[in-house]
Order: structure tokens, then C-alpha cells, then sequence
């Protein structure tokens, strides 16, 4: 019988995990999702905090900033103490919130990078809460759970707001990382043995052969830090 008990506890313990529990939100059909997910974990920080904004022309900006996993944006204090996103960020060249630096790929959007990683090769992380699965109305007017709708996507519209969500179905965000390639020039990459040979042509046939000897999967994250190592040797 304690036997059965211990279980029953350890099962209980596993699904209340704190971090289990900020993975996924279920959001209910027309309901906002910035007021259905805690604001607490729409943010990368639980606090703005002081970052610098740093231009191609070698202009700098201090602000309090934060990072929107929600929106994929980064946030400031405006001067009437609005939260506000940044624009025109074809004209940044890197961002720094906390500790964190980031970088700006037109293509992908903020990416996290590892603070002073010098390297002809860096890791660019992209962390944002995604759309796990639509759940469409049964018969009695409730949610199956049963159907994923790949096509519907989430976007910011620049001002902090996200689009409507099919008020005919509820909806699971889930926090999300895919990785990226950073070059020297700050272009990215996606995470690939092909994005390796173009920003190291040079060096093709020993990235090559480590690729080969080592078998890495490009969306592991330790995986892709021994590349990032093992590249290091080439400047």
C-alpha cells in the first residue's frame, strides 16, 4: 500500500512541476492570448531591464528592455511608462537586455547569442512560445483535442498585439528553441551542414570529415555547441 502511495505522489509531483507547467497554455477561443498566458512568462525576464541598443552607424541607446517570447519582440519603457516594441531593426546591429545579447535576422527575427563569442561561427538561439495544436468544436460544442491545423499561424502586428485566434477552436502555445549560425558579419543561418560550408568555404572538407566521424543532429543544442567548438580553430 505505501508502495501505491509513493506512486501515486511521485505522478502527482511530475505533473505539477513548475517547469512543466510554463511549457504549454491552452488558449480558449477568442480569448487574447497575451491575458490567457501570465505575463510573467510572456517575458524572457520578470522585470525590464537595463539594455543598450546598438546601431550599424555606431549609435547607442540605453533603455529598459525586455524580451516578448509571446510576440517574438523585444519591449521598452516608453516615456510615459508604456511598453512599446522596437521598429526599424535593419538598422541594429546587436541588443543587449540583462546580460543577454541579441542579434536581428530579417528572415527569423531576434535571435539569442552567447555574450563575448568572438568566433567565425556562433550559436543563434530563437525562443518563442509557438502554436502546438488548434483543437476543433465537437459535436456538443466542445473542444476535441483531437485535430492539429498546421496552417494557422500567430503574428505581431508591430504595436504588441497578436491576430485573432479561430474563435471555432482552442488553441496550445508550447515555448519553443530552433537554432541558427551566426557568422561574423551577424547574418544567420539555420542550423545546417550546408549553412557551415557557407560561412566557412575554406574549411569544407575538415568540417566534412567531422560531420561524418561525429554524426551531430543539427537540432540538438550540445550537439551544435561541439560544432561551434570544433570550428573555433578556424578564423
Amino acid at each position: 500500500m505505501k508502495a501505491v502511495c509513493l506512486s501515486l505522489v511521485m505522478v502527482m509531483l511530475y505533473f505539477i512541476h513548475p517547469m512543466k507547467a510554463q511549457e504549454f497554455f491552452k488558449v480558449k477561443a477568442g480569448e487574447d492570448p497575451k491575458k490567457a498566458i501570465p505575463t510573467s512568462v510572456q517575458y524572457l525576464y520578470p522585470q525590464f531591464q537595463p539594455g543598450r541598443v546598438i546601431f550599424y552607424n555606431g549609435n547607442n541607446t540605453n533603455a529598459q528592455l525586455n524580451y516578448n517570447l509571446l510576440l517574438g519582440e523585444i519591449h521598452f519603457v516608453g516615456t510615459q511608462n508604456d511598453t512599446l516594441s522596437l521598429t526599424n531593426e535593419q538598422l541594429i546591429k546587436m541588443i543587449i537586455v540583462g546580460k543577454q545579447p541579441f542579434v536581428f535576422a530579417p528572415k527569423y527575427g531576434y535571435l539569442f547569442i552567447e555574450p563575448n563569442d568572438s568566433s567565425s561561427v556562433r550559436l543563434g538561439r530563437k525562443q518563442q512560445f509557438r502554436l502546438a495544436n488548434l483543437e476543433k468544436i465537437g459535436a456538443y460544442q466542445q473542444s476535441t483535442g483531437v485535430s492539429s491545423i498546421r496552417t494557422f499561424t500567430v503574428f505581431s502586428n508591430g504595436n504588441g498585439s497578436v491576430q485573432k485566434l479561430d474563435p471555432k477552436g482552442d488553441v496550445v502555445f508550447s515555448k519553443n528553441t530552433t537554432y541558427y549560425f551566426v557568422d561574423k558579419n551577424n547574418s544567420c543561418y539555420k542550423a545546417s551542414k550546408s549553412s557551415l560550408f557557407k560561412i566557412l568555404p575554406k574549411y569544407k572538407k575538415q568540417i566534412t570529415n567531422y560531420l561524418q566521424e561525429k554524426r551531430p543532429d543539427f537540432r540538438n543544442e550540445k550537439d551544435l555547441k561541439d560544432i561551434i567548438e570544433f570550428c573555433r580553430q578556424f578564423t
